[in-house]
């Protein structure tokens, strides 16, 4: 999107979102001309929204399949595209109740997909108007890196120590973190930045760390003295990895799995996650080139902080890979661009 904004500013974009996280994340996002919810996936919602947009084109992200929406699209005679797209054989698609979910595959004009192994699957099954691009959040995660945004009150928290940051926690993550705290090491504090940042979960993670926790935005001196700090906010997490020495994803105790890792691996960071990380490519990926653990045990990854050679190792092994995995953007990027009159008149997600 942001690509598309600065070749072509006269273009229209319209961002949706199905899920409140991502809304709230975004809702004030500056490369989108209006951002808003997604009506629920049904005949008359698709019709009315296809009708009122009136879009030039459509893109969908990742596991976006709204079978409405996509039959709406077809009949306005609308194409649609699909991008960083990931497949696997437990996916409907290829099991031999997917009947429904295989006839939206042919309702997109291109599908960019993540890996070879994606299009393999999808060849299998006829579908043969795939690219292997990558995925764009690399492409994303580097942008970030070059906003070089400062937190003057993380740099006051932090004072000279080496600073774990543990982003998108969950309740499990957080008693983990706990347990691993009250270890004996002292060169480290302690960022926590919850997935779900309500005024409940928030006094939660300070009942576990008691007083050795405050919020991010309290007095200086409180935030000097204190070895644990909570981000009571949202939208900040990318930035906020430029300050970490180590980073901690949180979601790999729960049973939707661990958050975007590739986030602090593009700053150089050695990345630490829960157990629950089976489905998600880029974890394995690191995991074997050695950028990340997977820990379940509070005295290892003690012990793991405490290694400076280990973190400088793993660090640089992240980082590697996130610069291994760019270009996926400007391959679909320089896809729409020749087809014709794609940047004619609007442009809407």
């Amino acid at each position: 999107m942001e690509l598309i904004r600065q070749k072509h500013p006269e273009c229209c974009i319209i961002l949706s979102f199905f899920s409140p996280s991502g809304y709230e994340a975004q809702k004030n996002y500056p490369a989108a001309d209006y951002v808003f919810y997604l009506p629920l996936d049904t005949p008359a919602h698709a019709r009315k929204f296809v009708a009122l947009l009136q879009p030039s084109w459509a893109l969908f992200v990742k596991y976006e399949f709204w079978y409405f929406y996509l039959k709406a699209l077809q009949k306005a005679d609308i194409p649609v595209v699909l991008f960083s797209a990931l497949f696997q054989p437990r996916h409907p698609f290829f099991k031999w109740y997917g009947g429904l979910h295989r006839k939206m595959l042919k309702l997109y004009r291109h599908i960019f997909v993540q890996d070879e192994q994606s299009k393999i699957l999808l060849a299998g099954i006829g579908i043969d108007h795939v690219s292997v691009a990558g995925d764009t959040r690399f492409d994303r995660a580097a942008a970030v890196l070059q906003q070089n945004k400062s937190y003057p009150a993380i740099e006051i928290f932090k004072q000279g120590k080496k600073l774990l940051i543990a982003g998108s926690t969950w309740k499990e993550d957080e008693l983990f973190l706990k347990k691993m705290w009250s270890l004996p090491y002292s060169d480290f504090k302690l960022l926590i930045v919850p997935h779900e940042v309500d005024e409940a979960h928030i006094s939660a993670i300070r009942q576990i760390f008691n007083q050795e926790s405050c919020i991010w935005n309290e007095d200086h001196e409180t935030l000097r003295k204190a070895s644990v700090a909570i981000v009571n906010e949202i939208g900040h997490l990318s930035a906020l990895f430029r300050y970490a020495d180590a980073a901690w994803i949180g979601g790999g105790y729960t049973h939707s799995g661990i958050h975007n890792i590739i986030e602090p691996a593009v700053y150089g960071l050695p990345v630490f996650f829960g157990p629950n990380y089976k489905r998600y490519r880029e974890a394995e990926e690191l995991i074997a080139c050695g950028g990340a653990m997977s820990l379940t045990d509070p005295e290892r990854c003690s012990d793991c902080l405490q290694d400076a050679v280990q973190l400088r190792n793993m660090g640089e092994q992240s980082r590697q890979y996130v610069f291994r995995h760019l270009g996926a953007t400007q391959k679909i990027y320089d896809y729409l661009s020749t087809e014709k009159c794609f940047f004619n008149t609007a442009i809407k997600f």
